[in-house]
């Protein structure tokens, strides 16, 4: 029978024709592989990258590297609809949703990288930098797929702000269809301002370079407001603690002290797999690949290494045994409290009628769900 296969394959006839090939789970319900199944999806058969594309990459001398500053277009307005498309078509509901998108955003403001490199660069740098990341990558590059949706985001919601409702972004990806899908005519690296002048009447010349050549933090929180969302930044609760939707009022939770890095198991301790820029352990001395063996002399682990940071106060100092590849070296710790980098969303019990209009256009989701 079909249903005891352990993986099966999902074909796509295209202009070109393409292939998904996938195990069963990529499209259960609700499953963390649906965005990913739908993201490709979007890629080959709707509309970005294969039929709607940078002029660069027509003709491409596929020898050598192309460049597009586009690729936040591309990739980032397709990562944009990958989980809308899931709330707008049922398979998730709007708490889903909110998670997602909050943990999207967590995700970003994670990255001390999106301080350092716009989404432009990003995407230009694509072949040097985002597909030859190493351990320092989160303190030098930002995502186009991850900042990329985020953009999108804010320009679908900016449109539909400006123009009271009668346009959005999904109107400028028709269009795109219509002038370069259909037409096979690539993008302009600068053309995208102006087709969404046309299409909606709205100008977002500002938006566009705040978001694309700048490296500040993009309006979410206005922008969420006119849609009756609510959206805020906290610390972290535990070290899995992605953001999600706001919870009820109920026992607090404090936030516990940090390291200041990234770190996994290792079979002799805990590995620092990414240290933070002007965190805690980066300012103890400590690097990505060292091996904490012990802390205050009792031996850690994945599970105690974050208790051991949890329980410090504000002064404290933590001895740190580890090894660099085959030195043993000590340091000196004092854990940080966690900073404000995860994001909370939630739907406006108190919003007005404009705003779940807003919403329910938005969303697609009916006003009594939201």
């Amino acid at each position: 029978a079909v249903t005891s296969l352990r993986c099966y394959c999902v074909v796509l006839e295209t202009g070109t024709a393409g292939a998904i090939i996938g195990c069963r789970r990529l499209s259960a319900k609700g499953g963390l592989g649906c965005p990913v199944l739908h993201h490709e999806i979007e890629d080959s058969l709707m509309w970005n990258v294969k039929r709607i594309r940078p002029r660069v990459f027509q003709q491409a001398d596929l020898s050598k590297e192309v460049y597009t500053r586009l690729l936040w277009l591309f990739e980032g307005v397709t990562s944009y609809y990958d989980d809308l498309a899931l709330l707008r078509s049922g398979r998730i509901d709007s708490d889903s949703y909110m998670e997602l998108l909050a943990q999207v955003i967590t995700r970003v403001i994670r990255g001390n990288g999106r301080r350092k490199q716009t989404v432009s660069e990003s995407s230009f740098d694509a072949w040097t930098k985002f597909y030859k990341q190493d351990e320092n990558a989160p303190n030098a590059i930002v995502s186009y797929y991850s900042k990329g949706s985020l953009v999108a985001l804010a320009l679908d919601l900016t449109i539909r702000r400006e123009s009271d409702g009668r346009h959005s972004l999904d109107d400028v990806m028709r269009a795109l269809w219509l002038r370069h899908g259909v037409t096979d005519i690539g993008i302009g690296e600068d053309e995208v301002e102006a087709v969404i002048k046309d299409v909606t009447g709205v100008d977002c010349a500002g938006l566009l370079s705040l978001a694309l050549d700048t490296t500040e933090d993009l309006p979410l929180e206005e922008l969420f407001e006119s849609v009756g969302i609510g959206f805020r930044l906290r610390a972290a609760r535990n070290p899995q603690d992605n953001g999600g939707v706001k919870k009820e009022a109920g026992k607090k939770e404090m936030p516990l002290r940090v390291p200041g890095a990234r770190y996994r198991t290792h079979p002799l301790g805990v590995e620092l797999a990414q240290v933070f820029d002007d965190g805690a352990a980066q300012s103890a001395g400590l690097s990505a690949g060292d091996v904490i063996l012990a802390v205050d002399g009792i031996r850690s682990t994945e599970k105690s290494f974050a208790k051991q940071m949890g329980a410090a106060e504000e002064s404290d100092i933590r001895v740190i045994h580890a090894f660099r590849r085959d030195e043993l070296m000590t340091f000196n710790l004092s854990p940080q409290s966690p900073p404000i980098d995860t994001c909370d969303l939630w739907l406006e019990k108190g919003a007005g009628s404009q705003q779940i209009n807003c919403r329910f256009d938005w969303l697609r989701v009916s006003t009594t769900d939201v």
